[in-house]
């Protein structure tokens, strides 16, 4: 076999293996969208591809618990009002007992209205209880009626509770996590507590009231409506945390946003681009297989 025979050979073996590894090359941009599939590939950019991958990532963390965060101060704020709205019931019930005189419904009232507070302080989310603070794993309130507040010897046991939790919403940045059971309910308890014991000391209220037992309507009615401006100014707070969480939600998108448009302006391949080279490429791997099998075909002719 000549040797200008062989170089030939040589030359239209490397153009092969070149269309098959272009080939290869771009069928990986299609399959992985990406333009190259190491960072060295990237030259200069890599450390900006580096930099915004992990901005992407943070943020989308901090997005989830921003989001987790919202969801939890969401129904805070519901439980809240929950509780809002049993003292307001109580007291509308006062009202109506000291303008009739009759009482016989007054503790029916109470005990559904003590079992509402109850439910709305033992709210979960996420197998999480809001209201427990730190320790968010038992029920931040070991109770379940008016007789239960009635019979407790000491109301600060009740409570199964950690510190207020902090909540991550950025990095850096966190809010605060919400109110616990006992500073909801603390005050809350010892006045029910008293209405459950009340007929102990005052009488049964059936028929109609005593003078005891109308001052002591009286005195509660005052105390409820305390109360219920507290939990108001509460709901105020945690409406506050809502729209920190809210806004935290919003930035941590942007970011996010930002940081996926500068990797997608460094790495995203040009699919149509690469779909018509690839097809070039096979083109041109089929004409390199010819021409190479033509030349060896020859080149065995002339050995014979």
């Amino acid at each position: 076999m000549a040797v200008s025979e062989l170089g030939m050979q040589a030359l239209l073996l490397q153009g092969f293996q070149r269309a098959q590894g272009s080939a290869e090359t771009h069928q990986l941009q299609l399959s992985s969208g990406k333009e190259f599939q190491t960072y060295g590939e990237y030259g200069a950019d890599a450390l900006r591809l580096i930099s915004a991958e992990g901005v992407f990532t943070r943020a989308n963390a901090y997005e989830n618990a921003s989001e987790v965060a919202l969801s939890r101060h969401e129904l805070i704020g519901a439980s809240i009002e929950t509780v809002a709205a049993a003292v307001e019931d109580s007291r509308a019930g006062f009202v109506r007992t000291l303008a009739t005189g009759s009482a016989e419904l007054l503790l029916p009232e109470l005990e559904t209205a003590a079992q509402r507070i109850i439910s709305a302080l033992n709210v979960e989310l996420g197998g999480v209880y809001l209201f427990g603070g730190v320790d968010g794993t038992v029920r931040p309130v070991g109770l379940s009626s008016l007789g239960d507040i009635g019979s407790a010897a000491d109301l600060d046991d009740v409570f199964n509770e950690g510190a207020r939790a902090s909540l991550a919403v950025e990095e850096g940045v966190n809010i605060d996590g919400g109110p616990v059971a006992s500073e909801i309910a603390r005050r809350l308890f010892g006045e029910l507590q008293e209405l459950a014991n009340a007929e102990a000391a005052l009488g049964p209220f059936i028929g109609n009231l005593t003078d005891a037992q109308r001052a002591f309507i009286i005195d509660k009615n005052a105390a409820f409506t305390e109360i219920a401006d507290e939990l108001y100014q509460t709901l105020g707070f945690s409406a506050v945390a809502q729209g920190q969480a809210a806004d935290a939600v919003n930035r941590n998108v942007a970011r996010r946003d930002l940081a996926e448009i500068v990797s997608a302006e460094i790495e995203d391949a040009d699919i149509a681009e690469a779909l018509s080279r690839l097809n070039q490429d096979q083109i041109a791997i089929q004409a390199s297989a010819q021409a190479l099998a033509r030349a060896t075909e020859l080149s065995l002719l002339n050995f014979i």
